[in-house]
């Protein structure tokens, strides 16, 4: 099977057992990641059951906020992950949006600066080293027993062309999400080409991307969901970049921000949905998914929507599975 990734998001409301069902499901269907998707609750706690469930997939968070978590926590928290699944774990960072961070009570702050800093504690502690930075500060940080790898693979979500090229430079991948096929390979361009003006291998910086699914045969069900998936990220910053500052947005944040979800997909074009969706049926969205592979995309990531009220992951865990032997 071509490597295909699935991400479980933790706002699907399912418990751990059950995340570490479909994650189980998925590795024998052939799937070479899983992947948790941080909302409101915690990606890394959930990956302990996706790790519990498996025993070959690549295990990892696409991703975790970084601006909750100290940096040697995360650390200490990776490397146990990476315990639990025998080396397997992949971190996967974001900054979040400044929105979203005000929420939690975070503090404005400046994100490439930060997350360079972050990224450099993480390697700091997993290798037994201290960190000075302008951000963070941390000495040698003992861990109960030595990690299974010093060089736990940290991946960053990179959305504009600064963050994109700072994963470029330091990370050992980055996170697509939101784009479309050409978006997508625009964006790897800018890693790579920053990867090689630092000296690196570009290659060596895996592009993973996100791509939000909506799986059935009922054409005008799948127009519907994915016109619904853009409310959920219509307050984020960079969106009149990625989806276009048309008249309609104003419109769809007015009514997200009042509580109406329903009426904000409503006002979405379906262009703009189908711009960044993958949807119909199993045929339509695999052809999708392989545009971006054509992009230039290394691993592409399902990410199931629900379609009416129901998250089903079981249904897109067999259209695109082959049973492993």
């Amino acid at each position: 099977m071509t490597p295909l990734g699935l991400s479980i998001a933790s706002h699907s409301g399912l418990p751990p057992a059950r995340i570490g069902e479909l994650a189980a499901a998925a590795e024998q269907a052939g799937f070479s990641a899983v992947f948790v998707a941080e909302g409101h609750g915690d990606a890394l706690t959930l990956c302990l059951p996706v790790a519990a469930a498996t025993s070959r997939v690549t295990v990892g968070t696409a991703i975790a906020n970084a601006a909750l978590r100290p940096p040697v926590l995360a650390a200490k928290t990776a490397a146990l992950l990476d315990h639990a699944s025998a080396g397997r774990f992949i971190l996967g960072l974001g900054t979040a949006n400044s929105i979203m961070n005000g929420r939690f009570g975070i503090a404005p702050f400046a994100p490439l600066k930060m997350i360079e800093e972050y990224v450099g504690v993480v390697r700091a502690v997993l290798a037994g080293r201290a960190y000075a930075g302008e951000v963070f500060l941390a000495g040698p940080v003992p861990l109960d027993s030595p990690p299974v790898r010093r060089d736990l693979p940290v991946y960053l979500a990179a959305l504009g062309p600064l963050m994109l090229a700072l994963a470029g430079r330091i990370a050992d991948g980055v996170v697509l999400n939101l784009m479309s096929p050409a978006q997508a390979g625009a964006a790897a361009a800018i890693v790579r080409a920053a990867a090689a003006d630092a000296g690196r291998d570009p290659a060596s910086v895996h592009v993973t991307c996100v791509v939000h699914c909506c799986l059935t045969v009922n054409p005008a069900a799948a127009a519907a969901a994915a016109r619904a998936v853009v409310p959920r990220y219509v307050l984020h910053p960079a969106i009149p970049r990625l989806f276009g500052d048309g008249p309609y947005l104003n419109q769809a944040r007015n009514l997200t921000i009042a509580g109406d979800r329903a009426a904000a997909a409503n006002v979405v074009p379906q262009h703009v949905a189908d711009g960044f969706v993958a949807r119909g049926d199993a045929a339509a969205c695999a052809a999708r998914v392989e545009e971006y592979r054509a992009a230039g995309v290394d691993l592409p990531v399902l990410f199931p929507m629900p379609v009416g009220a129901r998250w089903d992951y079981e249904t897109v865990i067999a259209a695109f599975g082959h049973p492993h032997p």
